[in-house]
Formats: structure tokens, sequence, C-alpha cells
């Protein structure tokens, strides 16, 4: 990993950091992109400080044009680009009933159409021969469960969207994934699950009986950032404790 760039949406903190910094400690000169500006300066001094050079670009992945910029800025400041992670997104545990127009709108722009946006500002970036693009998806993709239908909705067609990716960039020898967590100790699931009932609850239904840490998911995503995954492709890889299956 040492000198390569890899750019990660939605990395001010959350899964997105965690993998920020797995890959920072390797050696990756990393790009956080968020639209929170405090603590994505934060993450940047900090890794910059204590592993390689950072990069915080305010971004939000939602507006192509946003992306756009930023992929400019990451090769003019960088020259090249490794690694693309597509993390950023919203979730809300709510029911048909609950989930407004607007609300469905806004979980499938940022995070469906906010993973399009980034792939479109960033493939053309890439070197033939080298390259890998990794989505965080969910497995309520699957499931269905985990948060409302616009949730699972969007992550299914991030799915879709990735394995589209895989055909179109394989032959460019740019390995295309996806990662599929569920419960992960997030602040999302802080919102989904307040209190130590539903936790409990939600233990007995993962066999190894602990919640996922986002460093569970960074260790998966240095894996498939690294030469040694370079035959895995168009795959989504669940990662819950065995829950869904």
């Amino acid at each position: 990993m040492k000198g390569k760039v890899a750019v990660v949406t939605g990395a001010a903190k959350g899964i997105g950091k965690a993998i920020a910094k797995k890959f920072a400690e390797a050696g990756a000169f990393t790009v956080i992109l968020d639209f929170d500006q405090t603590s994505g300066e934060q993450t940047a001094a900090e890794f910059s400080q204590a592993f390689a050079e950072s990069l915080f670009i305010k971004t939000d992945v939602s507006d192509p044009d946003s992306l756009k910029a930023a992929s400019e800025q990451v090769v003019a400041y960088f020259h090249r680009l490794d690694i693309l992670v597509i993390n950023a997104g919203i979730s809300y545990l709510h029911s048909i009933k609950e989930i407004t127009i607007a609300e469905w709108q806004r979980v499938l722009r940022i995070n469906l159409d906010g993973s399009f946006y980034t792939l479109k500002a960033f493939y053309e970036h890439f070197s033939d021969n080298e390259g890998k693009i990794i989505f965080i998806t969910s497995g309520s993709a699957i499931t269905g469960t985990g948060g409302g239908m616009h949730y699972a909705s969007s992550k299914a067609g991030q799915h879709g969207l990735m394995r589209a990716a895989s055909k179109e960039f394989g032959p460019r020898g740019i390995n295309v994934n996806a990662i599929a967590p569920r419960v992960i100790q997030t602040d999302i699931l802080d919102t989904l699950y307040p209190d130590e009932e539903s936790r409990q609850e939600l233990l007995k239904k993962i066999p190894i009986q602990r919640i996922g840490q986002p460093e569970d998911i960074a260790n998966l995503a240095l894996f498939l950032a690294s030469p040694e995954s370079s035959y895995i492709h168009g795959q989504i890889i669940l990662a819950d404790g065995g829950r869904t299956y």
C-alpha cells in the first residue's frame, strides 16, 4: 500500500474512517471525502501526523459537480489514483407509512445516486491493470431488514451498479467488489438500536454473539485493496458474523 492513493467517501467517521485509517497505517496516502468539514479535517490531520499524508476535501456525494471537482483536486495533488472506496450513506428505520417522498428521495440520492456520481467522477483516473474499487453496501439489500424500504432499495441498487461496473472495468484490470456489512458499531447503529434491550435482541440473531466493529470491515477492505485479492472480482462479500445465512 506504500505510495498508493486511496479515496474514501464518508470517511470522516465510522466505517469510512476505519477503512481510511487501515490504509494509512499500511502506508497509503488517503483522501477523506465528506460533508462534515470539522470531523474530516481532524481525521486528515490525525492520519497525516501518525501515518502518511492525508487530504480532506469537503464533498457532497449527492452533487456530481462536487465529486468532479474533488476528483480533479485529487489528481492535481497526488497525480494518481489507486483505490476508491464508495462508502458514504444514510439510513432511517422507518415504515412505509413514516417514509415521506422527500425522505425516500434523499436516501436514494445519497446512497445510490451518490455511488454512481462517485464512480463517474473517478473511474477515468485509474491506470489500466491497476486499481481497486470497493463498494460498502449492506446485507439489507439481501434481507430487506435493518433499515427502511428506501435503505434496502438503495443498497440493492448498489449491488447492481457494482456488478455492472465489474463487467465494464474488469477488462481494464480494475477489480470491483462490494462489502456488505450488517450490524456494525457506528452512529447509525446507535440511532437504529438505541437501548440495551434492542441490542440484546440483536445479539441473539448473530451466531458469533458480538456486534461488528468498523475495524472488521476495514480489515476486509484492506485485503480487497491489496494485490492478493486480484482474482476476486464482481463479488458481494457479507461481513455480518454469520447472521444472514
